[in-house]
């Protein structure tokens, strides 16, 4: 099966780079409560993973991508981090049971789970890899972020910036929001222009599921976890209108 984020991976690093990590901070804040390894879950080329091995944390990364995870696995090796990377998706892997002092599905992978069935199953597994006092962290889209079938197949310039190379390179997102599936049908457009005006192209093309936040309760205890918290931004501000994260943690139920 082809690898749906191999086009993503080339860019990856370079538009990570030019945007502020504000998400960072607050996951070393979560891992330093627990002296138990930490998991994160869609660690694309390891931009959360490194940060919290440099903290000196036993760090486990998963991710469904060979591309991503190649290229983590390269930096790794330069950089001599210890990091664990497992290739696939949580609802297709076994996971040991209670390792885990903190798990961290990082910004907007949770939408990759396509079905109720598949969000369920990813929970309560990653549920049974937390420690009896282990916390889980789910970094979601807020409501400011939320589906707008109203711009539906109106590009979006989501990132522009200049290379290393002397290129600028300009991110299109163009989506179709299903409202009644809560589903993001989204291409992303990579667009390279050279110095001397020569432009190329690659895309990619991804199916996002959106959770709302009552939903979200719901999906979390029928996977057999508690809710502990929601907040609206990586200073662990209220949930609001405008938000544009919402960051949901858990815990198991019988811890």
């Amino acid at each position: 099966m082809a690898d749906p984020y191999a086009i993503d991976a080339r860019y990856y690093d370079l538009l990570h780079e030019s945007q502020a990590n504000d998400d960072t901070g607050l996951w070393l804040a979560f891992a330093g409560r627990t002296e138990r390894p930490v998991l994160e879950v869609g660690t694309g080329t390891g931009r959360i993973a490194f940060a919290l091995a440099r903290a000196g944390h036993r760090v486990t990364a998963l991710d469904p991508s060979p591309a991503m995870l190649n290229l983590a696995r390269h930096k790794a090796g330069e950089q001599g981090a210890g990091i664990e990377f497992i290739e696939g998706r949580v609802s297709a892997l076994a996971l040991e049971p209670g390792r885990f002092g903190f798990i961290v599905v990082s910004a907007d992978v949770f939408l990759y789970c396509e079905t109720a069935e598949e969000q369920v199953v990813t929970l309560h597994l990653l549920g049974e890899a937390l420690a009896f006092n282990g916390i889980l962290a789910i970094d979601l889209p807020g409501p400011a972020l939320w589906l707008d079938p109203a711009t539906n197949g109106q590009p979006l310039l989501a990132h522009s910036i200049e290379t290393g190379a002397g290129e600028t390179l300009d991110v299109w997102h163009v989506h179709e929001d299903d409202l009644a599936r809560q589903q993001r049908a989204l291409r992303v457009t990579y667009e390279t222009t050279a110095r001397d005006g020569m432009v190329r192209r690659a895309f990619s093309e991804h199916l996002l599921r959106y959770v709302y936040p009552f939903e979200a309760e719901c999906l979390l205890r029928l996977a057999g976890l508690v809710p502990v918290d929601v907040y609206g931004d990586y200073d662990l501000g209220p949930l609001t209108n405008d938000s544009e994260r919402m960051i949901i943690t858990a815990r198991r139920s019988e811890g």
